[in-house]
């Protein structure tokens, strides 16, 4: 498959009814050990099982991948926030550098185990991976195993599996990460939560923050414009022209001021 028609397809693939089988597809003809043909992590090694069906070409989600560039500059902190495989991940390493630190916070234990992976097969020793869901609130909880990183939000109760839940502003807090400089953030759903927890941390060390948003859109903006537009954030639509109406999926950029 053209890389181009690959990256046609990634903003698409949520939101036609047959996308959902081409991905499958997609992802199981590209679930493989290789090098990163495109794109922010060209030449790097990565494990894609499991992966969105662009990450070994590197044509997952361009707007993401250039703004990362855009902001991440070396001895700099990145915080993946359900960094799933690890694309973002090994993207960030490569970016900050040696000098610099990237944290992946992915719940589920095969997922966080294969970003040790590719971690490994890069040499990113600077890249760690925290075997947690990030939270308002440090203790435990029970998520959805359905495969992605907060397939229900942390305020699931049905058939799942027990995790370790943490806040950022108490990691912070304790000296066991670095203050970030960058935020990567996809939690399905869990948004809100997430940024309450970290709302200290905003405050002190004002990062960039890239949101993918997960139908909650109202409650998001709400939250943004309550809690983070008195510390001087603005949010701006990545990929579109406005932020939608109705519940979608949509990505945010959420910049301090003089970012």
């Amino acid at each position: 498959m053209p890389a181009g028609w690959i990256r046609s397809f990634g903003p698409l693939q949520y939101r036609w009814p047959f996308a959902t089988l081409v991905r499958f597809v997609g992802r199981n003809v590209l679930a493989s050990r290789g090098t990163i043909r495109y794109g922010v992590g060209a030449g790097l090694r990565f494990d894609a099982t499991g992966g969105a069906p662009g990450n070994l070409f590197g044509t997952s989600a361009p707007e993401e991948q250039a703004t990362l560039a855009r902001f991440l500059k070396p001895g700099q902190v990145l915080y993946d926030i359900g960094s799933n495989v690890g694309f973002f991940s090994v993207l960030g390493a490569r970016l900050v550098g040696p000098t610099g630190r990237v944290y992946a916070f992915e719940p589920f234990p095969t997922t966080a185990a294969q970003v040790r992976i590719n971690a490994e097969l890069n040499g990113f020793s600077h890249l760690e991976t925290i075997e947690a869901a990030v939270s308002n609130a440090s203790g435990r909880a029970r998520l959805a195993d359905g495969g992605s990183s907060m397939q229900h939000s942390l305020k699931y109760q049905g058939p799942g599996i027990d995790v370790r839940t943490v806040a950022i502003d108490d990691l912070v807090a304790a000296g066991s990460i670095r203050p970030p400089n960058f935020v990567k953030l996809d939690v399905e759903g869990a948004e809100v939560d997430v940024l309450k927890g970290m709302h200290g941390v905003i405050a002190r060390h004002r990062p960039v923050i890239m949101c993918e948003v997960h139908w909650i859109g109202a409650e998001f903006l709400a939250h943004v414009d309550r809690n983070l537009k008195p510390l001087g954030y603005t949010a701006v639509p990545l990929g579109i022209s406005a932020f939608p109406t109705t519940p979608e999926r949509f990505h945010a950029l959420l910049k301090p001021a003089g970012r």
